[in-house]
């Protein structure tokens, strides 16, 4: 930014900016003003979700990854974190694009899962539902019995029978409470889990959400895997 001060002030002993009309430097400096505003902003912004990278890091003891800052600061890539966390993988980054090729952007949390044959999506009921369902194949609507879950959460899935028995009353309530507060998303589907949510994780009570979500895939995911080992047991016993 010095250096870009010290250009202008040379440029303006040069004829050409000593003929022109005085509102033309005035818009220039507005301009030099509004790019040094900008890049203060974005530097503080970035530094917060920074240090909420880190915490996570330290945390679940991932890698953190911190993309180099770009064009003299004025684009600064995401942080993310990845690893191992109770035995399998785990990462938490935000995707290069907008969520329906929009601008809004979402961060996501992906737990490995050795299961690629259960799929459900989870959103919060609400006229934006649809929107958030993505790769759901057109699939109905599954209800769980549970007047309170089902009014609160849509639900995506062809395997409604293998669902049920994980979705304990424990995990319905969290769900709930969880999906209709932050608005996310919970996708199971492809040998993963993933967890995503709109903005940027760049204060206390987002990054505590996504520590809390890390816990709850994680347990999920050990529940799921224990039912089909239970079943490939069962299918093979004479």
């Amino acid at each position: 930014m010095l250096n870009l001060r010290k250009e202008l002030a040379l440029a303006k002993r040069l004829p050409f900016f000593e003929n022109m009309s005085p509102v033309i430097p005035f818009i220039i400096a507005l301009v030099v003003a509004l790019v040094a505003i900008y890049w203060i902003i974005l530097k503080s912004s970035a530094e917060k979700i920074g240090v909420q990278y880190q915490l996570l890091a330290q945390r679940f003891e991932l890698e953190l990854e911190q993309p180099e800052p770009k064009m003299a600061g004025l684009l600064r890539p995401e942080p993310s974190v990845y690893g191992h966390y109770r035995g399998r993988e785990i990462s938490i980054s935000v995707p290069g694009k907008g969520l329906q090729n929009t601008r809004q952007v979402e961060s996501v949390l992906k737990i490995g899962l050795n299961d690629k044959d259960l799929k459900a999506q989870f959103v919060a009921t609400g006229p934006l539902a649809g929107m958030r369902q993505r790769d759901s194949g057109k699939q109905a609507r599954w209800k769980s019995g549970d007047e309170p879950f089902d009014s609160a959460i849509d639900v995506r899935t062809n395997h409604g029978g293998a669902l049920k028995p994980l979705l304990t009353e424990e995990r319905r309530v969290w769900l709930a409470r969880t999906l209709k507060k932050s608005k996310a998303t919970l996708y199971i589907g492809g040998g993963t889990l993933a967890y995503a949510k709109l903005g940027l994780i760049a204060n206390e009570a987002t990054r505590q959400d996504f520590e809390s979500a890390v816990e709850f895939l994680c347990d999920l995911a050990e529940t799921v895997e224990s039912k089909v080992s239970l079943k490939n047991q069962a299918s093979v016993t004479p």
